[in-house]
């Protein structure tokens, strides 16, 4: 294997070269962006498939570090549904695909320093991302699984703050908001010889827009890494330990009696969250022949206390994974093949046990089982620069093993362990022209898939054990065209898609359970539409950014049988896509020094249920935020929602007796000091 990769690439080269002249770079007043979540850096502009990249300036500047919407919400393609409510978080799709989700991110492969917050079964928890910390999100749009697996929405990636390039520099942050916001972080970073660090902690407490809304959070997160001259290390550790309450979505009729109560059932039954996760991981690269061999691993534990409407379900959770690639480049600057070839494995464990809800006391015993999560990847990545041409592609294959073990047996209660198995083979190919150094046009194609989640498949609606023997993943069949380019005062990029979904999954609720959703399978559904974004500078220190997406995701074949009755929804719009979102922002002035930026968001109505008998109203919210140094401190302050939109923030996907909107504050307001970093 080890003569396999140069020989593969010596092929390549001379297959791929295009007698092309060099053509030159202009000098831009907007940096380049380099982005490396496609595995391979490239510059962003001959990027082969839709990658965005959001700075530090975007995320943390005067931002109350509340909601991954700081960091995302500017991003085309991207809906971010914060639902202010962190017993079950923010909401992530991408291009349509994700909106199922009742609690954290389906469909999305996340990273946090190159470490998964993906767990084997393709769920996201996001609540151990300490948004005070982060200083960088890198954003694929689009099937991405060839890259990553069990990712048909696209991928996300973070980053930390680097540190300071010192050996010691403390920082701290204080800050107050409405409805009773307050957040407290002390970090420290610095670099030494070969070495860097960073450790941050943070508090948050949250009394909440709504009434039952209060929230606590409490993050540890540190990072460390080594460089020496053939091997480089990583090590991330962080940490979280949450309790938030669970208000509930509340209908129209209740909305208008009163948009911040809970609903009554909710506050009855105790719903709400609370739980700890501790993870590690490491990462690691050598120099090793021609080529370069990248390890890593993770392993987490998890504990949850979840009340719900119906039922209080507890999980203990243990889960980790390894990864190794072995990358070879070679060939010059404006000529190269780079080749990887590796595989990785993911390992889940959840002990979960379901109790009758009784005013928020645990009463019988209803679901007691053991389900694991085995998942074994290898995969093949090919990059290649050839003048004016730069081709991107790869192929995966994964298998999964869904096992449940079930505990609880008796004469009512038979036996229900069982076991499903699901595989998909998922390639891609992009292929980027540079037509001059201001503009390129990029086309791919590829395939993605998405497994149901333990807890998707352990939702049954006839309340048994073990895992729903009918759901299926849902697959994505995608084609994307677009064009980017940099000139010297302005970024730009713009891209048109289509997406076929064979088996979408989709959440519904029951009357004997209302509050809990289940799943099925939608038939085929297809989603196209547009992304666009473009910044210019327009004087030295004023930047003006704006997107816009247009998303019009439709089922093709979707039937669904009540009893005698069969409804068919062929032709309707999948619920919770908001077909139109569009941003524009101006900022003046410089972080370092004062700084003010004004933000408008106009988001469409969103249909709320597969018949399409009811919507969320469109919305248009105005945001500012500033800072302002003053010797060794920052000040920093914003209001959200300036003009008091009346709005939904979230939507509850076909809920039962049309509970299906998360009201949004109004108008709310956040001052803080940063202590800035002292030298030693």
């Amino acid at each position: 294997m080890t003569h396999f990769i140069p020989c593969l690439v010596a092929a390549l080269v001379p297959a791929l070269a295009q007698q092309l002249s060099a053509q030159g770079t202009p000098t831009d007043t907007l940096p380049a962006v380099h982005v490396t979540v496609l595995r391979t850096p490239f510059d962003v502009t001959r990027a082969p498939l839709n990658v965005a990249s959001v700075g530090a300036r975007d995320i943390a500047v005067a931002r109350p570090g509340f909601s991954l919407d700081e960091a995302l919400g500017q991003v085309a393609g991207i809906q971010v549904d914060d639902r202010l409510n962190f017993a079950i978080g923010e909401r992530l799709s991408v291009r349509g695909i994700g909106v199922r989700s009742q609690f954290g991110t389906r469909g999305v492969r996340v990273l946090v320093d190159d470490i998964p917050a993906t767990l084997a079964d393709g769920q996201s928890a996001l609540n151990n991302i300490d948004m005070g910390s982060l200083g960088l999100a890198e954003a694929i749009r689009g099937p991405a699984s060839a890259l990553y697996g069990n990712a048909s929405a696209g991928v996300i990636s973070f980053r930390t703050l680097p540190p300071p390039s010192v050996p010691f520099a403390p920082t701290a942050r204080v800050m107050s908001g409405s409805n009773g916001l307050a957040r407290f972080q002390l970090g420290a970073g610095g670099m030494q010889g070969r070495g860097s660090y960073v450790v941050n902690a943070d508090r948050l407490d949250y009394s909440g827009y709504r009434t039952y809304s209060h929230a606590r959070n409490a993050h540890v997160n540190a990072l460390g890494t080594w460089d020496w001259d053939r091997i480089s290390l990583k090590l991330v550790a962080n940490g979280v330990q949450y309790n938030a309450e669970n208000p509930g979505s509340l209908s129209d009729s209740l909305l208008k009696i009163d948009r911040r109560q809970a609903y009554s059932n909710n506050f009855r039954q105790r719903t709400g969250e609370r739980g700890r996760q501790n993870q590690l991981g490491a990462t690691a690269r050598a120099q090793l022949g021609v080529g370069e061999l990248r390890l890593s691993a993770y392993g987490l534990t998890r504990s949850i206390n979840n009340p719900i409407p119906t039922s209080i379900i507890g999980i203990h959770r243990a889960a980790g994974g390894l990864r190794a690639a072995y990358a070879v480049t070679q060939g010059s600057a404006d000529r190269n093949v780079t080749a990887m070839i590796g595989g990785e494995s993911d390992l889940q464990r959840d002990d979960r046990r379901n109790w009758v809800n009784n005013a928020g006391v645990a009463r019988a015993l209803t679901l007691d089982q053991r389900e694991r999560v085995t998942s074994t990847s290898p995969f093949l990545q090919l990059s290649a620069t050839a003048g004016k041409l730069t081709f991107l592609g790869g192929a995966r294959y994964d298998q999964f093993r869904f096992q449940a073990q079930d505990h609880l047996i008796n004469a009512t209660n038979p036996d229900d362990s069982g076991v499903r198995r699901m595989t998909s083979t998922s390639p891609t190919l992009g292929v980027t022209y540079a037509v001059t150094p201001l503009l390129s046009l990029y086309t791919n194609v590829s395939n993605g898939f998405q497994t149901p989640t333990t807890t998707e498949l352990a939702n049954r609606p006839s309340g048994a054990g073990g895992f729903n023997p009918t759901l299926e993943p849902e697959r994505t069949h995608s084609h994307e065209a677009g064009f980017k380019g940099r000139a010297s005062f302005m970024s730009y990029d713009f891209a048109a898609y289509d997406m076929r979904i064979d088996d979408e999954l989709i959440p519904f609720e029951v009357a004997s359970a209302a509050g809990r959703q289940f799943y099925r399978n939608a038939g085929t559904a297809r989603h196209r539409g547009i992304d666009a974004s473009a910044t210019a500078v327009l004087v030295p220190d004023v930047r003006l950014h704006g997107t816009y997406s247009f998303t019009d995701a439709r089922y093709v074949s979707y039937t669904v049988a009540s009893g005698a009755t069969t409804t068919s929804y062929a032709t309707n719009r999948v619920p919770g896509v908001a077909p139109n979102l569009a941003s524009l922002s101006l900022d003046v002035g410089a972080p370092e020094s004062r700084f003010f930026s004004v933000e408008e968001r106009y988001r469409s109505n969103i249909l709320v249920n597969d018949a399409n008998t009811a919507s969320a109203p469109a919305s248009i919210v105005t945001n500012l935020r500033g800072s302002m140094r003053v010797g060794s401190m920052s000040l920093f302050g914003g209001i959200g929602n300036l003009f008091d939109e009346v709005y939904d923030t979230s939507v509850s996907i076909n809920a039962f007796g049309g509970r299906y909107f998360d009201p949004a504050a109004g108008r709310t307001f956040h001052v803080g000091i940063d202590l800035l970093s002292v030298r030693k």
